[in-house]
Order: structure tokens, then sequence, then C-alpha cells
């Protein structure tokens, strides 16, 4: 899921408008660490393409024909003669 500039844009100005408004530096460090996160997110998505991992679809190998084993004592082709 690509999530796209403008919402990136968007967040990081809320986060700069709370980090000036802010009373407390703690508050403030915590909006400029969220701003920090969010531009590392959109420069790692631009430094690093991102390849979809397909999921690989095991296709079951076919063999040969199986002939039916011959036993002497067996009374017929089913499973359940014996």
């Amino acid at each position: 899921m690509m999530i796209s500039y403008d919402v990136l844009l968007k967040q990081l100005e809320q986060h700069v408008l709370q980090a000036k408004n802010a009373v407390h530096e703690q508050e403030m460090r915590e909006h400029l660490s969220a701003v920090r996160a969010l531009c590392d997110v959109v420069l790692t998505a631009q430094s690093k393409p991102q390849i979809a991992a397909l999921p690989q679809v095991m296709t079951p190998q076919t063999t040969a024909q199986a002939t039916p084993l011959q036993e002497n004592g067996a009374n017929g082709d089913s499973l359940f003669d014996f």
C-alpha cells in the first residue's frame, strides 16, 4: 500500500504546527520526532523501490500413469476388496 505524498505532507504540517504551539519541551520533541519519522518514510520509499512479492504457486508435478499393483490374493480393483 503506497501512501501519497500529499497525505504525508499534511501530517508533517500538522506536527510542525503542533511543535510550534507546544507548551512543554517534551511535547515539542515528540512532534519533532514524528516529523523525523515521516521524513524517513518518504526518503526510504524513494531510495528503495518497492518490489511486490508475488506468491509463488506450486504446481503439482505430473507423474507417469500409475499401473495398479497386481497381487495374487486380491479380489478386485477396489481398495476395500481383500
